[in-house]
């Protein structure tokens, strides 16, 4: 990495102390804590689905979050076509970063502004999954009939796309064409410095958390269809996560209901400090997701030594050969054989998939490169 410095404009919906919106919030973080230029970002003054204004900030004035880090959390009635202008004469921004796709407050409507400005090639823009197959069949109509407007209109004509993986760079060209510029740059993981202690595995029990939304792609209702089959006792299933989709939690909670032998608890949302001391009571992190863009989750778990049952629908892949966990079709006799196997692992065994887990993470956490590909996200 060079010393040049740059001024980045950040626009994302929702930033620090937010946690609600999960990995896209994690993401931007890490990478404005590894990258060491300027950035400039501008937010909500309230987390995903809150109604209340974080405490202890002043909204609509530039704080200083870190070092190279000011945030201007916005009211509602400051997220407007004027306040965007004013910012941008502020300052001289060497490349705009948007944090999502299809955010009309926080993308479309800055983005039509910079677009005016014919300053397209200065932008950065992130979809953070949201063109991969499972998140687009989500008000599929609505989201097919916007892109087609955005290409029509040359919305996100001459942008730079950041992907964080080669499935996102082949997402990214099958909407917008071969020719459109792609930058790859995997997310950054939270590095853990030392393994955490774990609780003993024995034979004929099994202690398995989640930590996503519960919302249809993230595969909850397949997740305890599965456990359901597989037909075990003294199984603890504890779910974290925001409850969005009322009726998906409702027939989601009617089947944990109907699996009499086991304990299964929607333990809703949780603050990222709680993660580590949650992950601890564990043995496993179980998620069947229809599909990850990074997954901060199941990397956060592999950091804290907790190894993962996940879907081959994420970038985690060969997680058996590296004794880390296991990727797996979304197959239901897979899924049920697995569980049975985990629920007669001895503590020996599962000790191996512990620091299995822990030296992916880590190594993963730790790697040069992936700071350098984000930093030449902007050069």
């Amino acid at each position: 990495m060079s010393d040049n410095k740059k001024n980045i404009l950040v626009f994302s919906d929702w930033f620090l102390p937010g946690y609600r919106a999960g990995g896209p919030i994690r993401s931007l973080a890490n990478m404005v804590n590894a990258v060491p230029h300027q950035f400039y970002i501008v937010t909500s003054i309230k987390d995903h689905h809150s109604q209340v204004a974080y405490e202890n900030i002043t909204p609509n004035v530039w704080t200083q979050h870190s070092a190279n880090v000011k945030v201007m959390y916005l009211s509602d009635d400051e997220i407007s076509a004027e306040t965007f202008n004013r910012i941008l004469d502020e300052n001289d921004y060497d490349k705009f970063y948007f944090n999502s796709l299809f955010s009309p407050r926080f993308t479309i409507a800055p983005l039509r502004i910079i677009a005016k400005r014919k300053l397209q090639n200065k932008v950065v823009l992130a979809p953070r999954g949201m063109l991969k197959p499972g998140a687009l069949s989500v008000k599929s109509n609505k989201k097919k009939l916007f892109l087609l407007y955005a290409k029509w209109v040359g919305l996100y004509k001459n942008i730079t796309w950041h992907a964080t993986n080669e499935d996102e760079v082949n997402e990214i060209r099958n909407q917008f064409g071969n020719g459109c510029s792609i930058k790859l740059s995997p997310n950054l993981p939270t590095v853990v410095e030392q393994i955490p202690a774990k609780p003993t595995k024995r034979k004929g029990e099994l202690r398995l958390i989640s930590i996503a939304r519960i919302s249809p792609e993230k595969g909850i209702l397949e997740a305890l269809q599965f456990l359901k089959e597989a037909q075990l006792e003294h199984v603890v299933f504890d779910l974290y996560g925001v409850q969005q989709n009322k009726e998906y939690f409702e027939v989601c909670l009617k089947v944990a209901q109907s699996i009499g032998n086991a304990a299964i608890q929607f333990k809703g949302e949780i603050e990222p400090a709680l993660i580590p001391a949650a992950l601890a009571q564990y043995h496993f992190f179980y998620m069947t997701t229809w599909g990850e863009n990074f997954g901060h989750a199941i990397a956060e778990a592999l950091g804290h030594a907790t190894p993962v049952l996940i879907t081959n629908k994420t970038p985690w892949q060969n997680l058996a050969a590296q004794n880390a966990g296991w990727d797996l079709p979304m197959e239901s006799a897979l899924f049920s054989q697995k569980l049975v196997e985990l629920y007669k692992m001895d503590n020996e065994e599962y000790a191996k998939c512990c620091n299995g887990a822990f030296e992916l993470g880590n190594k993963t956490s730790r790697n040069p490169a992936l700071i350098e590909a984000a930093y030449n996200l902007f050069e």
